[in-house]
Protein backbone atom coordinates (compact mmCIF):
# COMPACT_ATOMS: atom_id res chain seq x y z
CA UNK A 1 0.00 0.00 0.00
CA UNK A 2 1.44 3.38 -0.98
CA UNK A 3 1.90 6.16 1.56
CA UNK A 4 -0.89 8.29 0.04
CA UNK A 5 -3.39 5.40 -0.11
CA UNK A 6 -2.61 4.48 3.51
CA UNK A 7 -3.10 8.11 4.53
CA UNK A 8 -6.48 8.35 2.75
CA UNK A 9 -7.63 5.06 4.31
CA UNK A 10 -6.84 6.36 7.79
CA UNK A 11 -8.85 9.51 7.09
CA UNK A 12 -11.88 7.56 5.87
CA UNK A 13 -11.85 5.34 8.96
CA UNK A 14 -11.48 8.34 11.25
CA UNK A 15 -14.41 10.16 9.65
CA UNK A 16 -16.64 7.16 10.37
CA UNK A 17 -16.06 7.21 14.13
CA UNK A 18 -19.00 8.38 16.31
CA UNK A 19 -16.87 11.08 17.93
CA UNK A 20 -15.92 12.60 14.58
CA UNK A 21 -19.53 12.58 13.35
CA UNK A 22 -20.74 14.26 16.55
CA UNK A 23 -18.07 16.99 16.35
CA UNK A 24 -18.89 17.57 12.68
CA UNK A 25 -22.58 18.21 13.40
CA UNK A 26 -21.74 20.34 16.42
CA UNK A 27 -19.43 22.50 14.29
CA UNK A 28 -22.12 22.85 11.64
CA UNK A 29 -24.62 24.07 14.25
CA UNK A 30 -22.11 26.53 15.67
CA UNK A 31 -21.16 28.05 12.32
CA UNK A 32 -24.71 28.06 10.93
CA UNK A 33 -25.96 29.84 14.06
CA UNK A 34 -23.11 32.34 13.89
CA UNK A 35 -23.82 33.00 10.20
CA UNK A 36 -27.50 33.58 10.97
CA UNK A 37 -26.60 36.06 13.71
CA UNK A 38 -24.43 38.10 11.30
CA UNK A 39 -26.81 37.78 8.38
CA UNK A 40 -24.42 35.62 6.35
CA UNK A 41 -25.61 32.94 3.94
CA UNK A 42 -24.52 29.44 4.98
CA UNK A 43 -23.79 27.03 2.08
CA UNK A 44 -21.97 24.19 3.84
CA UNK A 45 -19.67 22.17 1.58
CA UNK A 46 -18.62 23.80 -1.69
CA UNK A 47 -16.69 22.31 -4.59
CA UNK A 48 -13.73 24.47 -5.58
CA UNK A 49 -14.53 23.91 -9.25
CA UNK A 50 -18.09 25.23 -8.84
CA UNK A 51 -18.36 28.60 -10.57
CA UNK A 52 -21.43 29.55 -8.53
CA UNK A 53 -19.32 30.27 -5.45
CA UNK A 54 -16.39 32.58 -5.06
CA UNK A 55 -13.23 30.61 -4.33
CA UNK A 56 -11.30 31.72 -1.26
CA UNK A 57 -7.68 31.88 -2.32
CA UNK A 58 -4.72 32.93 -0.16
CA UNK A 59 -1.85 30.82 1.05
CA UNK A 60 -3.95 27.68 1.67
CA UNK A 61 -5.38 27.33 -1.84
CA UNK A 62 -4.48 24.15 -3.72
CA UNK A 63 -5.90 21.64 -6.16
CA UNK A 64 -6.62 19.20 -3.34
CA UNK A 65 -8.21 21.24 -0.55
CA UNK A 66 -11.76 20.69 0.75
CA UNK A 67 -13.97 23.57 1.91
CA UNK A 68 -16.69 23.03 4.50
CA UNK A 69 -19.10 25.42 6.24
CA UNK A 70 -18.77 28.08 3.53
CA UNK A 71 -20.56 31.35 4.39
CA UNK A 72 -20.70 34.73 2.64
CA UNK A 73 -22.25 38.09 3.37
CA UNK A 74 -21.56 41.65 4.48
CA UNK A 75 -20.72 42.87 7.96
CA UNK A 76 -20.17 46.51 8.93
CA UNK A 77 -19.83 47.44 5.27
CA UNK A 78 -17.23 44.76 4.43
CA UNK A 79 -17.91 41.83 2.11
CA UNK A 80 -16.73 38.81 4.08
CA UNK A 81 -16.55 35.04 3.82
CA UNK A 82 -15.92 32.17 6.20
CA UNK A 83 -14.82 28.60 5.53
CA UNK A 84 -13.17 25.65 7.26
CA UNK A 85 -10.53 24.28 4.89
CA UNK A 86 -8.69 20.95 4.98
CA UNK A 87 -5.73 19.90 2.93
CA UNK A 88 -3.01 17.28 2.98
CA UNK A 89 0.45 18.70 2.43
CA UNK A 90 3.49 16.75 1.27
CA UNK A 91 6.76 17.83 2.85
CA UNK A 92 10.30 17.50 1.46
CA UNK A 93 10.91 14.45 3.66
CA UNK A 94 7.86 12.77 2.02
CA UNK A 95 5.68 13.14 5.10
CA UNK A 96 1.94 13.58 4.52
CA UNK A 97 0.22 15.78 7.06
CA UNK A 98 -3.36 17.00 7.28
CA UNK A 99 -3.96 20.67 8.07
CA UNK A 100 -7.18 22.45 8.98
CA UNK A 101 -7.76 26.18 8.90
CA UNK A 102 -10.73 28.28 9.90
CA UNK A 103 -10.45 31.14 7.41
CA UNK A 104 -12.24 34.47 7.45
CA UNK A 105 -11.80 37.04 4.66
CA UNK A 106 -12.66 40.71 4.27
CA UNK A 107 -12.50 42.62 0.99
CA UNK A 108 -10.75 45.97 1.40
CA UNK A 109 -12.45 49.13 0.16
CA UNK A 110 -9.31 50.66 -1.34
CA UNK A 111 -8.91 50.30 -5.09
CA UNK A 112 -5.14 50.80 -4.95
CA UNK A 113 -3.16 47.55 -4.87
CA UNK A 114 -1.79 46.62 -1.45
CA UNK A 115 1.40 44.51 -1.48
CA UNK A 116 1.11 40.83 -0.62
CA UNK A 117 2.20 40.11 2.95
CA UNK A 118 1.76 37.51 5.66
CA UNK A 119 2.03 37.97 9.44
CA UNK A 120 2.70 34.89 11.54
CA UNK A 121 4.00 34.00 14.97
CA UNK A 122 7.78 33.82 15.29
CA UNK A 123 7.65 30.04 15.34
CA UNK A 124 7.27 29.49 11.60
CA UNK A 125 4.39 27.17 10.91
CA UNK A 126 5.06 24.15 8.74
CA UNK A 127 2.26 25.03 6.36
CA UNK A 128 3.94 28.36 5.56
CA UNK A 129 7.24 26.66 4.76
CA UNK A 130 5.48 24.09 2.61
CA UNK A 131 3.19 26.47 0.78
CA UNK A 132 4.81 29.87 0.59
CA UNK A 133 8.56 29.58 1.04
CA UNK A 134 8.97 32.26 -1.67
CA UNK A 135 7.97 34.92 0.87
CA UNK A 136 10.90 36.25 2.86
CA UNK A 137 10.92 37.54 6.45
CA UNK A 138 11.27 41.30 6.58
CA UNK A 139 13.60 43.07 9.00
CA UNK A 140 10.71 44.90 10.64
CA UNK A 141 11.41 47.93 12.81
CA UNK A 142 14.16 49.59 10.74
CA UNK A 143 11.97 52.52 9.72
CA UNK A 144 9.50 52.78 12.62
CA UNK A 145 9.51 51.72 16.26
CA UNK A 146 6.99 48.96 16.90
CA UNK A 147 5.76 47.42 20.13
CA UNK A 148 8.30 44.98 21.52
CA UNK A 149 5.55 42.39 21.93
CA UNK A 150 5.06 42.42 18.17
CA UNK A 151 8.78 42.33 17.33
CA UNK A 152 9.35 39.44 19.76
CA UNK A 153 6.41 37.29 18.73
CA UNK A 154 5.61 37.97 15.08
CA UNK A 155 7.36 37.87 11.73
CA UNK A 156 6.15 39.77 8.67
CA UNK A 157 6.74 38.06 5.33
CA UNK A 158 6.61 39.74 1.94
CA UNK A 159 8.81 40.35 -1.08
CA UNK A 160 11.97 42.34 -0.36
CA UNK A 161 10.98 44.99 -2.90
CA UNK A 162 7.84 45.81 -0.90
CA UNK A 163 9.50 45.97 2.53
CA UNK A 164 9.27 49.74 2.95
CA UNK A 165 5.70 49.96 1.67
CA UNK A 166 4.50 47.12 3.89
CA UNK A 167 5.96 48.76 6.99
CA UNK A 168 4.33 52.07 6.03
CA UNK A 169 0.98 50.27 5.88
CA UNK A 170 1.48 48.35 9.12
CA UNK A 171 1.87 51.35 11.38
CA UNK A 172 2.86 50.93 15.06
CA UNK A 173 -0.74 51.23 16.27
CA UNK A 174 -1.69 48.33 13.97
CA UNK A 175 1.15 46.06 15.01
CA UNK A 176 0.50 46.91 18.66
CA UNK A 177 -3.16 45.92 18.26
CA UNK A 178 -2.19 42.69 16.51
CA UNK A 179 0.21 41.77 19.32
CA UNK A 180 -2.42 42.51 21.96
CA UNK A 181 -5.50 40.87 20.43
CA UNK A 182 -4.73 38.44 17.62
CA UNK A 183 -3.04 35.80 19.79
CA UNK A 184 -3.09 32.58 17.73
CA UNK A 185 -4.34 34.18 14.49
CA UNK A 186 -2.23 34.62 11.38
CA UNK A 187 -2.88 37.34 8.80
CA UNK A 188 -2.46 37.52 5.04
CA UNK A 189 -3.17 40.37 2.65
CA UNK A 190 -3.44 39.15 -0.94
CA UNK A 191 -5.09 40.84 -3.93
CA UNK A 192 -6.71 43.42 -1.62
CA UNK A 193 -8.41 40.74 0.43
CA UNK A 194 -7.59 40.34 4.11
CA UNK A 195 -7.34 36.73 5.35
CA UNK A 196 -7.42 35.67 8.98
CA UNK A 197 -6.31 32.11 9.74
CA UNK A 198 -6.86 30.00 12.82
CA UNK A 199 -5.47 26.46 12.77
CA UNK A 200 -8.77 25.11 14.05
CA UNK A 201 -10.97 22.35 12.66
CA UNK A 202 -13.90 22.98 15.02
CA UNK A 203 -14.07 26.73 15.71
CA UNK A 204 -15.98 27.90 18.76
CA UNK A 205 -18.51 30.74 18.75
CA UNK A 206 -16.07 32.92 20.71
CA UNK A 207 -13.28 32.31 18.16
CA UNK A 208 -15.57 33.24 15.26
CA UNK A 209 -16.67 36.42 17.04
CA UNK A 210 -13.07 37.37 17.78
CA UNK A 211 -12.00 36.76 14.19
CA UNK A 212 -14.88 38.91 12.93
CA UNK A 213 -14.14 41.83 15.23
CA UNK A 214 -10.37 41.64 14.67
CA UNK A 215 -10.82 41.32 10.92
CA UNK A 216 -13.10 44.34 10.58
CA UNK A 217 -10.80 46.41 12.79
CA UNK A 218 -7.71 45.52 10.76
CA UNK A 219 -9.48 45.97 7.40
CA UNK A 220 -10.62 49.45 8.44
CA UNK A 221 -7.15 50.32 9.71
CA UNK A 222 -5.44 49.19 6.50
CA UNK A 223 -7.98 51.09 4.38
CA UNK A 224 -7.32 54.24 6.41
CA UNK A 225 -3.57 53.71 6.28
CA UNK A 226 -3.71 53.23 2.52
CA UNK A 227 -5.75 56.41 2.12
CA UNK A 228 -3.17 58.43 4.06
CA UNK A 229 -0.35 56.84 2.08
CA UNK A 230 -2.03 57.77 -1.20
CA UNK A 231 -2.64 61.34 -0.07
CA UNK A 232 0.96 61.70 1.06
CA UNK A 233 2.43 60.51 -2.24
CA UNK A 234 -0.23 61.84 -4.61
Amino acid sequence: MTRSVFHETKKVLHRATPGHVARKFSTRRTIASFADMLGLVYFGYVNQSDDEHRLLRGMTISRTHDDQHYCVGTFKGYDMALVVRRDTLTYPDKRLKDHHWTIMTFDLHTYVDVPHFYIGQSKIREELLARYSALVPLQFGHFTQHAQAFIDNYIVYSSAEHAVEVEQILRPELTSGIAAHFKDLSVELSENTLYLYATEKHPSRSLLERMTNDGVWLAQAIDESRQRFNEQYA
